[in-house]
């Protein structure tokens, strides 16, 4: 089910039942189209999350933990300059659309009562969050719209709100008569595929369909019972028992409509903030990779170019034995070539002396000649980089958000990006890397990021550890903590090392192993880049079953 009008109509009920007479005692905006105010009501907290996004925007709890960025928005300091400790006066939705308004009541700098609002406008790509008065005035929102943008209604600081455009349709949870049912999605407001399919399969099993309709949304306001329902692969949530649904699906409950919520949109959300927070950095990346490619191509083709040096020479020392027969003006010499008895003939540049072509000749010999060794050194470097950027684009697309900074500091360290002033510098105590225990007891772990391979390789494990890598491709280093591990750990060790790579979706994938104490970083080389020599070499084929198996042995480990 989409979040719809009949959706937002459940989840407002929910919110009021917690949220009203609260308090607003934290204000955050994680993210460009997020902003969570966390509501203290009842003696416990609630962080109420508000979603702009284009794809996942909603209102609801969550109970899923945010980073607050270092420096506030200008929009969540407008917030907190206006309503921080506010009170929740009321939560109410707009006929049955996904508009949401949240009334505020709060006292100003002299100690009078002063009103606002929070509308939530949960509309695809036209989502927003406004902040206004208690004159309808404009104080902020989470995204400006300009009347260019919209002709309707402009959305800047200062403007009067004015409401999305209005229907002539009803209101389900109000009266409605008995035509209106022939047309359920025309004649009614807020009901979105989902429901108006689940209403047709009421109404076609009831004798009564005006009684079958109001039973409908009765539900809707007196027995909630979240839940979501897997079909044909397709997950979807809902906020009752949808009959329309065959008792084979699968069905899982929840106790409220947003706990219900944080586990649909978490690995959706979480993707979609990942791919925003990692797009800049995936363009930074493409850009010098394309720029590397094509450096690549000019330095082989230069290469290409001192094959034929040896002909220059030739021609040059030709030249000279024969300087007697060349004549001013001549644009070419046919000559015999001594070094292998043949006729040659030899191109001249009719405005240079005998002397100066055959010294011209000398010199792009010469020149190609001492150009093997910097071309050699230029490609070398090249496709360094062009594996260490190949290897940074594979974690940022496997990364999750906490990941993604770590490489950003990586990348502005290797002089990719551009260090801001004024930019606080974080501590890391983050854990280094993923944790597993394989079936026999050993602690494997593998690292998230080039900096953490280096740190997990070359700081933190034991020499006598066992290193492993898959051969020539980008991915994770993995450490098991034993030098002596069983087959099944070794093994178990080389499919991690596979899954954590960007050969994950192929199969009979070689992964070389080693102990720690025969790798070796050599001086000034990218951020996990490594060698190592007498390496041993599995062939596996990943498996995610495996590796949800072993995270979980690390995880009922760690719990007891």
């Amino acid at each position: 089910m989409s979040f719809d009008g009949t959706f937002t109509h459940a989840m407002v009920n929910e919110l009021k039942e917690k949220l009203l007479g609260g308090r607003i005692s934290k204000i955050q905006q994680p993210f460009k189209n997020e902003l969570v105010l966390t509501i203290r009501s009842n003696r416990k907290n609630y962080p109420l999350l508000l979603s702009a996004n284009p794809i996942y925007s909603r209102i609801q709890i969550t109970n899923i933990d945010f980073s607050n960025p270092d420096k506030p928005s200008n929009f969540v300091m407008s917030m907190r300059k206006n309503i921080d400790g506010s009170i929740i006066t009321d939560i109410k939705q707009i006929g049955n659309d996904r508009i949401v308004v949240i009334y505020l009541e709060t006292k100003d700098e002299l100690g009078y009562q002063i009103n606002f609002k929070i509308i939530i406008e949960i509309m695809g790509r036209y989502s927003n969050i406004v902040l206004v008065d208690n004159e309808e005035k404009i104080i902020d929102l989470i995204k400006h719209v300009s009347s260019s943008k919209n002709r309707f209604r402009t959305l800047m600081p200062s403007e009067k709100y004015v409401f999305p455009p209005k229907t002539n349709k009803k209101n389900p949870f109000n009266d409605f008569s008995d035509d209106d049912l022939k047309d359920l999605q025309n004649n009614f407001e807020g009901l979105g595929t989902d429901t108006t399919r689940e209403l047709e399969f009421r109404l076609n099993e009831s004798n009564i369909k005006r009684v079958a309709f109001r039973n409908f949304f009765n539900e809707i306001n007196n027995n909630i019972y979240p839940n979501i329902i897997i079909k044909d692969n397709k997950s979807n949530f809902f906020p009752i028992e949808f009959k329309s649904f065959s008792d084979s699906d699968k069905k899982t409950s929840y106790f409220s409509l947003s706990e219900m919520l944080d586990v649909f949109f978490r690995e959706k959300a979480q993707n979609d903030r990942v791919k925003s927070s990692g797009e800049n950095l995936l363009l930074v990346v493409n850009s010098v990779l394309k720029k590397d490619k094509n450096k690549l191509k000019r330095l082989n083709k230069d290469l290409k170019k001192t094959e034929n040096m040896d002909k220059y020479r030739i021609y040059g020392e030709l030249l000279t034995t024969y300087m007697n027969n060349i004549k001013q003006g001549m644009s070419e010499i046919k000559v015999n070539n001594y070094y292998d008895n043949s006729e040659l003939t030899i191109p001249l540049d009719n405005k240079l002396s005998p002397s100066a072509n055959s010294q011209k000749y000398f010199k792009t010999y010469q020149k190609l000649k001492k150009s093997i060794n910097f071309i050699n050194t230029q490609i070398e470097e090249t496709n360094a980089e062009i594996n260490y950027l190949e290897s940074v684009l594979y974690q940022i697309s496997e990364s999750k958000l906490d990941n993604l900074q770590e490489i950003k500091e990586e990348l502005i360290v290797g002089g990719y990006i551009k260090k801001k002033n004024k930019t606080k510098k974080h501590k890391n105590n983050k854990e280094i890397g993923n944790k597993f225990i394989s079936t026999s007891g050993d602690l494997i772990i593998v690292g998230r990021n080039n900096i953490q391979n280096d740190q997990l390789t070359l700081r933190i494990a034991k020499k006598n550890y066992i290193w492993l890598h898959v051969k020539n491709i980008p991915g994770s280093h993995v450490v098991i903590s034993s030098n002596d591990p069983d087959e099944e750990t070794l093994l178990q060790a080389g499919k991690l090392a596979a899954y954590y790579s960007k050969a994950k979706n192929s199969s009979n994938v070689e992964v070389d192993y080693v102990p720690i104490k025969k790798i070796k970083k050599p001086n000034g080389a990218k951020p996990g880049f490594v060698i190592y020599e007498g390496q041993k070499t599995l062939v596996v084929t990943p498996e995610v079953e495996l590796v949800e198996q072993l995270k979980e042995n690390y995880l009922n480990l760690n719990s007891k």
